[in-house]
């Protein structure tokens, strides 16, 4: 049995604790013999923090599963190290939701609404790629696809039909880039987040204390959080800033950063 006490002695996060403990959950039933297990959806936190802890333990093989190279959420699935992963079900299904969007804008908050809505949780949908033209593709869990297949039957009182497509047929975006050269005053988290968000520093301010901000995909409330190289900041439906160089100072004491916008 795992010492889970020791294992999770350094997780201060009670929502850090509960993921690792259920990711340890499905841990143990592999090694109690089972071919198969896997996590719901984790967000890039989750599965860094779960990772962190699985990668030592020797006895397992793991994978990340989410549908697509980029995908944000993703599954852990983990087999016991002597099996072959040939031999092993993609938990995921593919989903493709089409209906009359032309006179209604539809976003991913009102295809996830519509989703949850039928009852199921939110750990066990993926990504949801909205289509420019209208509808999306959905990666949900393997376990969830009949009741999404045969119960969702409108999306912002659009009505919509729902068929199974294969992992070829994802309409995964294409990720663009904005380079970005500025200065800011101090590597504080609002000072940053409004650089590369174009928005004024009170209103960031304002966002990160509503909880609305997230670095390195953690929600982070305080505006004068400290940035550093490499961190990643986050805002639900505005996409993501990555600090990649910070270059020294101005004359004026100001800070040189180098900023990717992922749109």
């Amino acid at each position: 049995m795992l010492n889970r006490e020791k294992i999770m002695t350094h997780l201060t996060s009670e929502e850090d604790q509960m993921v690792v403990a259920q990711a340890l959950d499905k841990v143990e039933s592999v090694l109690k013999g089972q071919d198969m297990a896997c996590t719901s959806f984790l967000d890039p936190h989750q599965q860094d923090v779960v990772e962190g802890i699985i990668r030592r333990i020797h006895e397992i093989k793991y994978r990340f599963m989410g549908g697509f190279d980029r995908a944000e959420r993703r599954r852990i699935v983990m087999i016991p190290e002597y099996m072959m992963w040939e031999m092993v079900e993609i938990p995921l299904c593919y989903l493709e939701i089409s209906g009359n969007f032309d006179f209604q804008q539809v976003s991913h908050r009102d295809y996830l609404g519509s989703i949850l809505g039928l009852g199921l949780k939110r750990e066990m949908v993926g990504d949801i790629l909205v289509k420019p033209d209208g509808g999306s593709h959905l990666i949900a869990a393997l376990e969830i696809k009949e009741t999404i297949l045969f119960n969702l039957e409108k999306v912002h009182q659009v009505p919509v039909t729902v068929t199974e497509i294969s992992e070829e047929q994802l309409a995964i975006p294409e990720e663009r880039v904005k380079e970005i050269n500025t200065t800011v005053a101090s590597l504080r988290l609002d000072s940053i987040a409004s650089a590369g968000f174009s928005n004024s520093r009170t209103k960031m301010a304002k966002d990160i204390k509503t909880e609305k901000v997230k670095v390195n995909f953690e929600t982070v409330t305080n505006p004068a959080h400290t940035i550093d190289p490499g961190d990643i900041i986050s805002i639900r439906g505005r996409g993501r800033v990555e600090i990649k160089v910070v270059a020294g100072e101005t004359r004026k004491g100001r800070i040189k950063l180098t900023l990717n916008r992922y749109l």
